[in-house]
């Protein structure tokens, strides 16, 4: 009986055991720019990456927020945000709430706010549908979501590059994620860095592999940021009124180096990892040896 009862005993331990080590995260918070409308994505997300995490919350937007960054609403006009809770799954405690905010507010709110006795400990923004891939980060409101984490000392991944017409999509995609998160490889991250993971425009068949790539700048795409003008007659005439676009561009990207953008486009998955420190030590130093050339401050006019 002894005997048995030890058995017993070994067994329930090894099993909590063993769940104690499947959970990673105390905590996992969801967001988007696309807003609640993706709430499939939203979901197939969640419930695989439950599987490591003791919960799991959705913060998003009550309408789409795409392209803009890690912009907040808080400020001149708005000094409030109403919450609404449109989801709750108690068997496997995710929760989903809406807010008429921007994808930073749900970063601020969900970290800084609803959650004071359970922070979350990882965030994780998408999956976007379409890519971010060079320098379409600096406007996205996916990549803005963790750079907002990593600005309040949270580690998170911007996920784009989701493929709705692939019904495999809604899980293979969020199992590799939930294995990529489990690996151990986010211990590398600080606490004000972050990571993008852009999934290939491929068919699921064909993705090659996975790669770790610098993340493509502007000044190497210039065509990305080019403005035409589609209605009025000399912008700079006193009054008048021009009405402007973004619009295609021939100029020719002569930049052979590999980056992001390069394995996309040939089939891998890519994981980008950046930071929130925008210190240029190089500049700093360089300044240091010419700072006799600053002019000191004078309270006399010359």
């Amino acid at each position: 009986m002894k005997k048995s009862i030890s058995i017993l005993a070994f067994l329930i331990c090894f099993q909590l055991t063993q769940a104690q080590e499947k959970v990673r995260f105390k905590h996992i918070l969801i967001t988007n720019d696309d807003g609640i409308e993706d709430a499939d994505r939203l979901l197939a997300l969640a419930k695989s990456v439950k599987n490591v995490a003791g919960r799991v919350s959705i913060v998003v937007s009550a309408w789409d927020r795409s392209g803009t960054s890690n912009h907040t609403t808080f400020g001149k006009y708005r000094s409030t945000l109403e919450v609404t809770c449109k989801y709750h799954d108690k068997e496997n405690n995710i929760v989903a709430y809406i807010i008429p905010g921007n994808p930073g507010d749900n970063i601020l709110l969900g970290l800084n706010g609803l959650f004071p006795d359970d922070r979350p400990d990882l965030v994780l923004s998408g999956i976007n549908g379409g890519p971010n891939i060079g320098p379409g980060w600096f406007g996205s409101g996916t990549v803005g979501a963790v750079r907002t984490a990593a600005f309040l000392g949270v580690k998170g991944i911007a996920l784009s590059g989701f493929d709705d017409d692939d019904e495999r999509s809604f899980e293979l995609i969020p199992q590799w994620i939930t294995r990529f998160i489990s690996s151990g490889i986010l211990d590398e991250i600080d606490r004000n860095s972050y990571l993008t993971i852009g999934f290939p425009e491929v068919s699921l068949d064909d993705i090659k592999g996975v790669k770790i790539a610098e993340r493509r700048i502007s000044y190497n795409n210039p065509e990305l940021i080019n403005f035409v003008k589609i209605y009025g007659e000399n912008p700079h005439a006193l009054e008048n009124m021009t009405v402007w676009a973004i619009g295609e561009s021939e100029a020719v990207n002569n930049d052979t180096s590999i980056y992001d953008d390069t394995y996309l486009e040939e089939g891998y998955i890519v994981i980008t990892p950046m930071s929130i420190d925008e210190n240029n030590s190089s500049l700093i130093n360089a300044f240091e040896k010419k700072k006799d050339h600053i002019p000191d401050f004078s309270l006399k006019l010359d």
